[in-house]
């Protein structure tokens, strides 16, 4: 099917009876990630649904669609704000709060979106919502700038100190999303030092995740680096035959 028969079809869904038809539709419109699609899930984060579920969906969605745009996040500093009103409204289980926060973790080079998922790791952030933001850490730190890939590693080091089971396991999440080897400190202490042998095996298939991710990076580095070596080689290729040429002339 062509992009505008697509799209249209989806936009009639989004006004059918069934929350869950809704919610299916606003998963698809997120996937395809255009300025149409962003401006047609917007209106539903501003003004919400009857479901908390496809409000949520369209919170997550909105963050997808502003990271994949070519020039940047749509309306740049006007999704971040958004996020923030977002975040204001509680509903049954923290539904539209984590969407917020999920949204937020795929705007992963945004420093705003990164300080805001921080703020909700906290202690005394209602449970669902705090575990939400702690696993966020994870999806976030992959576009992150250095120091804001530490920070976030120090803060998981910190949270994997908790004994509460769930947090430890959100922890253990977070850590095996990330493309640094450093993850694996964290990870090695938290599976030595936990009683529960869930955690503990949770956290060794996070280490192996983090070293296949860590591997694929580097070789991902290591073939833009052979690229640009071979874009100099062949430039000054081109140099020298244009001087070979210019001299000939000359002769």
């Amino acid at each position: 099917m062509k992009l505008y028969q697509t799209f249209d079809a989806l936009l009639t869904g989004l006004k059918d009876e069934d929350a869950r038809v809704r919610r299916a539709v606003v998963e698809a419109l997120g996937n395809i990630k255009t300025s149409e699609s962003y401006k047609a899930l917007k209106p539903l984060v501003e003004k919400g649904d009857r479901s908390y579920y496809v409000e949520a969906a369209a919170a997550r969605a909105l963050g997808g669609i502003a990271a994949s745009s070519p020039d940047g996040q749509p309306e740049g500093d006007k999704v971040i704000k958004l996020y923030k009103s977002l975040l204001k409204i509680s509903s049954w289980n923290e539904i539209i709060r984590s969407g917020a926060i999920a949204g937020l973790s795929q705007m992963k080079t945004s420093p705003e979106a990164l300080e805001l998922v921080l703020e909700y790791t906290a202690s005394g952030v209602p449970q669902a919502l705090r575990l939400a933001a702690i696993r966020a850490l994870g999806a976030i730190s992959t576009g992150q700038t250095g120091v804001n890939l530490e920070r976030i590693l120090q803060r998981l080091e910190e949270l994997s100190s908790d004994t509460f089971f769930l947090t430890q396991v959100a922890v253990a999440s977070a850590l095996g999303q990330m493309e640094t080897m450093k993850a694996i400190f964290t990870l090695r202490t938290l599976a030595a030092q936990t009683p529960d042998g869930r955690v503990r095996r949770i956290a060794e298939e996070a280490i192996e995740s983090v070293q296949k991710r860590s591997e694929s990076k580097q070789n991902v580095q290591h073939l833009q680096q052979e690229l640009e070596q071979l874009k100099k080689d062949n430039q000054e290729l081109k140099s020298r035959l244009e001087n070979l040429e210019a001299k000939a002339k000359v002769d």
